[in-house]
C-alpha cells in the first residue's frame, strides 16, 4: 500500500495566525464593548432628560462591565434605588397609563450597527494590519 504524505505546514501556520488574532482581538474587544455601553447609557440619559416628570431619573442610569468566561458584556440601565427605581414607570407606565419615555431597547437598536462596524473594523485591522 502506498504512503500518503500531506504538507499541512500552511494550515498550521494559518491556525497559529488565527490564534494570535484571537488573543489580540479579545484584548481589544473590551474597549469596543465599553464604548458601546457608554453610548447607550448617554442615549438613555438624554431620552430620560427630555421627560418633564422623569428627568431626575437620568442620574440613576449607569452601566456595569462583566467578563464571564472571558466574554465581555455590559449591563446598562437604571440602578435600583432613588431615582432609578422610577425608571420602570417612566418606560412602561403604571395602571393609570403608558410610559412617557422611549423604550430603552431603541437606544440599543441605534447603537447596534455602530457597534458591529467597530468590531468589524477591529477584526480587519488585526487581521490585515493598520
Amino acid at each position: 500500500m502506498g504512503r500518503v504524505s500531506i504538507d499541512a505546514s500552511e494550515v498550521r501556520a494559518l491556525a497559529e495566525d488565527m490564534r494570535r488574532i484571537d488573543s489580540r482581538l479579545s484584548r481589544h474587544v473590551r474597549p469596543v464593548v465599553e464604548r458601546g455601553a457608554v453610548q447607550i447609557k448617554n442615549d438613555l440619559q438624554a431620552e430620560m432628560r427630555k421627560s418633564r416628570h422623569f428627568a431626575p431619573v437620568a442620574r440613576g442610569i449607569s452601566y456595569d462591565m462583566r467578563s464571564p468566561g472571558g466574554a465581555y458584556e455590559a449591563e446598562i440601565g437604571p440602578e435600583k434605588g432613588s431615582p432609578g427605581s422610577l425608571a420602570n414607570i417612566a418606560y412602561f407606565g403604571d395602571s393609570l397609563g403608558a410610559g412617557t419615555v422611549e423604550d430603552p431597547t431603541a437606544a440599543l437598536e441605534r447603537e447596534a450597527p455602530k457597534f458591529a462596524d467597530a468590531l468589524a473594523d477591529l477584526a480587519a485591522e488585526l487581521a490585515l494590519g493598520p
